[in-house]
């Protein structure tokens, strides 16, 4: 398989959130999903610059502000005010999460053929984006604090985009920035709910919560 500089950066993309699976520290878990999304940035001026499309730069500096910069620094300063570091997960420690992730990046990898759009180009990110997904996903299921997860679901939401990015023609400009502002707007109301749950229960456990069944 030949690898253009779009599936290099996808495939950087990837391994970032394969990292992010044994990092127990929230700044680090923040600012990987930062740089993901830089790297998702650069994939959109790659693009541009293939397909001569004004809007790939527009949507470039609009993702980079948005995902790269605003969303991260709110997160670290959530986290900062709720005084939290670290989040060791539930079920497992951070060298299984890790394993578990490497397994998801090669699944991602060898289900490229299944998944790529035979007619498009950069066919490796297919496979890319869909470990994406998964990894975000085990970053939901497997982390302990709310704010992790939100970072889970993040991570989730860019293996879409890379995918819609680079296995679909023509998806409109506005679409996809109507997609990042709701993304936007779902990491600020999870905010608020964060600190609710954190004046209320002093404490962001999500499986505490178990408790109010009884």
């Amino acid at each position: 398989m030949n690898l253009s500089q779009i599936d290099i950066l996808a495939a950087g993309v990837a391994v970032l959130a394969v990292w992010m699976c044994g990092v127990t520290c929230l700044k680090m878990q923040v600012w990987g999903l930062s740089g993901q999304t830089v790297l998702l940035s650069g994939i959109c001026v790659l693009l541009g610059r293939e397909e001569a499309a004004t809007g790939m730069f527009i949507l470039a500096l609009v993702v980079f502000s948005i995902k790269a910069v605003g969303i991260p620094v709110f997160l670290s300063k959530a986290a900062e005010r709720m005084d939290i570091t670290r989040d060791r997960g539930i079920y497992n420690n951070s060298t299984q999460a890790l394993l578990m992730g490497c397994g998801l990046l090669i699944l991602g990898y060898f289900m490229t053929p299944k998944v790529a759009v035979p007619t498009m180009m950069n066919q490796g990110t297919a496979g890319m984006a869909l470990a994406l997904i998964f990894i975000g996903m085990l970053l939901m299921v497997t982390r302990r604090l709310a704010l992790s997860q939100i970072v889970g679901f993040l991570t989730m939401e860019n293996g879409i985009f890379l995918y819609g990015l680079t296995q679909t023609s023509g998806m409109p400009l506005l679409m996809e920035m109507g997609i990042l502002f709701e993304a936007l707007v779902g990491v600020l109301i999870a905010g608020l709910v964060m600190f609710r749950i954190n004046r209320s229960f002093e404490h962001i456990d999500v499986t505490d919560m178990r408790g109010l069944r009884h």
